[in-house]
């Protein structure tokens, strides 16, 4: 009778034991499956003062619902920066196990639709060709590689005012042109809206041109009113 309690006790502990070696097994290898929030890709204006993460969920086949981080910061994205920025959101669960998802976020100018090649219309003068890009650091800028039809000048720039396009300085342009000579660009208002038609864009920019003294052949004009016109190619 001793001896089969004995090995009644003995088969209870070892049954015991495999009970708790196998609860206490470490069979959990699955990574938290991380759902982002929002869109991807997900757009934001340059310059956008008011930004913040949309976020993400996680859920783990163990644990239920784990805290997700991500590697959002003041310059991942870069709002005062064009670019394609990738945020990188990360879950980790008891077990150790991570789980990751990437969201792409594009900075992009409001004005970058106008990007192209022109053919630029102004009364008294040849037409002729340049094109316009869009500005990496200030939202709605837009600049033009041959501004007034002058050589050498491509650092004027415009503003996208609503459906117009304008000057939104007085800008001065050093050694344009055939002579080489300085000029001041004054903005006239707003010029016609900016339309389309067959996916093309056409507008116009009201400006005034003065020479100023100094140089070879550089003589002193008065403010010269003009209107580009715009049609993209």
């Amino acid at each position: 009778m001793k001896k089969n309690l004995i090995l009644l006790n003995s088969v209870l502990l070892f049954g015991i034991a495999g009970l708790l070696f196998t609860g206490c097994s470490d069979d959990d290898t699955t990574g938290p499956v991380i759902t982002l929030i929002g869109s991807d890709p997900h757009t934001i204006s340059l310059n956008t003062t008011s930004v913040s993460d949309p976020g993400a969920t996680a859920e783990d086949d163990e644990d239920g619902t784990v805290a997700v981080t991500s590697d959002w910061s003041s310059t991942n994205p870069n709002v005062n920066l064009t670019g394609t920025y990738i945020i990188t959101y990360s879950a980790v669960d008891a077990a150790g196990n991570v789980g990751e998802e990437t969201r792409t976020v594009i900075v992009k100018n409001d004005a970058d639709y106008l990007v192209g090649s022109y053919n630029v219309a102004e009364t008294g003068s040849p037409s002729w060709v340049q094109s316009i890009t869009a500005s990496t650091t200030v939202n709605n800028r837009i600049i033009f590689s041959k501004f007034a039809n002058y050589t050498n000048n491509g650092s004027i720039y415009a503003q996208v005012i609503g459906s117009t396009v304008e000057l939104p300085t007085s800008q001065t342009a050093n050694g344009i042109g055939a002579s080489g000579c300085t000029h001041i660009f004054t903005p006239g208002g707003a010029g016609s809206a900016i339309t389309q038609v067959s996916g093309k864009y056409t507008f116009s920019v009201k400006f005034s041109d003065e020479q100023q003294a100094g140089g070879a052949g550089c003589t002193a004009t008065n403010a010269v009113p003009y209107e580009d016109v715009f049609t993209q190619q």
